[in-house]
């Protein structure tokens, strides 16, 4: 068995205790960062988001990335052809949530997020706050499945050089930005590689944006899978906070807490196919 959860652990040593510093050069926000259009809902306005985020600012709040994720699954369902539904191999991973509830609700702009976080968290010296659920993905050790996954949730900004963008915020591999900002990553032991859901084009700044994407990756049967959030400080920006230029908090549509706003930040994971690769 792998050491866990090494490439994430040698991401966080990049990143320093101090908060403030942000180096990283913002790419111009008119570039080609998704918008997601959100829905009107009876409670606190679904809103739009693109906020206009300010690239120079600092995240100088606690991180309040890393939540009590839902692991509630119900028993196999079976396939048309009398088998086990491939869907069954995902896990703890379908409909898993990544939470970084914020202290203080009534906090905005940035706000410390729990210290109930953590309990149970990584002893981690390079970062403040470092959890991490370790699953085994079900299925065929001979066979490498493709796993459709959809990411829906509000975060704050990471940044990273090289590895590659598969999806506006979804980053395979590369090294992140020494930046006191989350990470909210997937990490599989084979085919090896580690996955971060938070990418930002725009660079990092003081503001959050709404996340609803899906990608497809690949994992062999009966391979590990950590999910893990880390935070460097332990400030996050709030709901609403900082540039995204929001009077009222962003809510998230289709997903708890819907209709009501999220306060600090969260991801779910929802598997939409599990299928054998090509």
């Amino acid at each position: 068995m792998r050491t866990p959860c090494a490439p994430l652990l040698a991401l966080a040593c990049c990143l320093p205790l101090a908060c403030g510093d942000d180096d990283s050069t913002p790419a111009d926000p008119a570039g080609s960062t998704s918008t997601t259009e959100l829905a009107t809902t009876t409670g606190p306005p679904v809103v739009d988001t693109t906020g206009e985020p300010d690239p120079t600012a600092d995240d100088t709040g606690p991180d309040t990335t890393t939540g009590t994720p839902d692991t509630t699954t119900g028993p196999a369902d079976e396939s048309s052809s009398g088998g086990e539904d491939p869907l069954t191999f995902a896990g703890e991973m379908n409909g898993y949530r990544w939470e970084l509830p914020c202290e203080n609700p009534k906090l905005t702009d940035t706000c410390p997020w729990d210290p109930a976080l953590l309990e149970g968290a990584i002893d981690d010296p390079a970062v403040t706050l470092h959890r991490e659920t370790v699953l085994t993905f079900g299925g065929d050790p001979a066979v490498v499945y493709d796993v459709e996954i959809q990411i829906r949730g509000l975060s704050e900004p990471k940044t990273f050089t090289g590895g590659e963008v598969l999806e506006d915020h979804f980053q395979i591999g590369g090294e992140a930005g020494a930046n006191d900002y989350n990470i909210y990553g997937i990490e599989v032991d084979d085919p090896a590689e580690s996955y971060t859901l938070n990418r930002n084009e725009m660079g990092v700044g003081h503001y959050l944006f709404v996340l609803d994407y899906t990608v497809t990756i690949p994992i062999r049967g009966g391979s590990e899978v950590r999910l893990s959030m880390i935070d460097p400080n332990n400030i996050a920006i709030a709901n609403p906070g900082g540039a995204s230029g929001m009077a009222e908090p962003f809510v998230v549509p289709d997903i708890p807490p819907f209709p009501d706003p999220f306060f600090g930040q969260f991801i779910q994971m929802d598997v939409l196919s599990v299928t054998e690769g090509g």
